[in-house]
């Protein structure tokens, strides 16, 4: 890479980091793993660097990077990283008051309701309500057409909405 490549990198990397992460611990619910989730998108986006479009997304690169990694280890290690509890660190997090059904609930019911969605379904309401991330980044991200972001977030609200007025 050149100096200006590098330069490019490092200012991307200052910019993203956080947010890497913050996904990266949505998935893993591990602080540790995703310290190591995020180094390893991180090192393997410098290494391929040179394939980045410059007119594209970088932080929906690096995403799809860190998720596919994310993916990788779990079909190799089932035990260490569980894809069917993604997001139970989502007590934590801010939840977008643009989803009206989600205010006046316990974090807690919020995050057993999220964990019991299908994985499809988990993605892209992490992706959208917590992270605020548009359709069309969520849709490069997960690389699914726009309109599948759409139904699954719309899907997706509609089983965590049925699935929290259980519990009022």
């Amino acid at each position: 890479m050149n100096q200006e490549d590098i330069a490019l990198f490092e200012r991307y990397f200052l910019e993203y980091k956080d947010d890497v992460y913050r996904v990266a611990y949505y998935f893993t619910r591990n602080k540790d793993d995703a310290e190591d989730l995020a180094q390893d998108a991180f090192m393997r986006a410098y290494r391929f660097f040179y394939r980045f479009h410059r007119d594209s997304n970088f932080k929906s690169w690096i995403l799809r990077i860190m998720r596919n990694i994310y993916l990788t280890n779990v079909q190799k290690n089932k035990s260490t990283i569980n894809a069917d509890e993604l997001i139970q660190s989502t007590a934590t997090s801010t939840i977008n008051v643009e989803s009206n059904f989600l205010q006046g609930i316990q974090i807690k019911q919020i995050q057993k309701a999220i964990e019991k969605l299908p994985e499809d379904f988990r993605e892209v309401i992490i992706l959208c309500d917590l992270e605020s991330l548009p359709y069309e980044q969520i849709a490069e991200i997960l690389k699914i057409p726009i309109g599948t972001v759409r139904s699954r977030l719309h899907r997706g609200r509609l089983l965590l909405k049925e699935r929290l007025t259980v519990h009022e």
